[in-house]
């Protein structure tokens, strides 16, 4: 499985849309629900970036605020597989002359455990 990074479009609309859930949104405190538009801002408001599988399948976002602080999400039947982790490490190399960081609810096991991987700086809030 090859796993790779790229800038989203506004081509990835519908393909972000797809994945993100419900209780995706609510992790990652995205607007419920996920419409065309709230899609759309998230695409060309902010740096976001798509974790692509095998170049083909649209497996989850990644996006780098202004503070340098990463957030990341991936699909569902994608989680648990180390491709958010691969990510991470791939766009800490793309910022390499940035400080990037994350802040996780100590609960997210699973972000805090790509976090630890990614060797990221972690805040935690609750």
């Amino acid at each position: 499985m090859n796993i790779t990074v790229r800038r989203l479009t506004v081509a990835d609309v519908y393909r972000l849309r797809c994945i993100v859930s419900k209780e995706i949104a609510e992790a990652a405190y995205i607007s419920w629900p996920f419409t065309k538009e709230v899609a759309l801002s998230f695409i060309t408001e902010y740096n976001t970036w798509a974790i692509m599988i095998n170049d083909d399948i649209f497996a989850g976002a990644i996006e780098i605020k202004d503070t340098h602080e990463t957030a990341y999400l991936v699909a569902s039947r994608y989680q648990n597989n180390g491709i958010a982790t691969a990510a991470i490490k791939q766009i800490k190399e793309i910022f390499r002359d940035r400080q990037l960081w994350c802040m996780i609810n100590p609960e997210n096991v699973a972000s805090l455990r790509v976090a630890t991987k990614s060797n990221m700086r972690i805040q935690f809030y609750r």
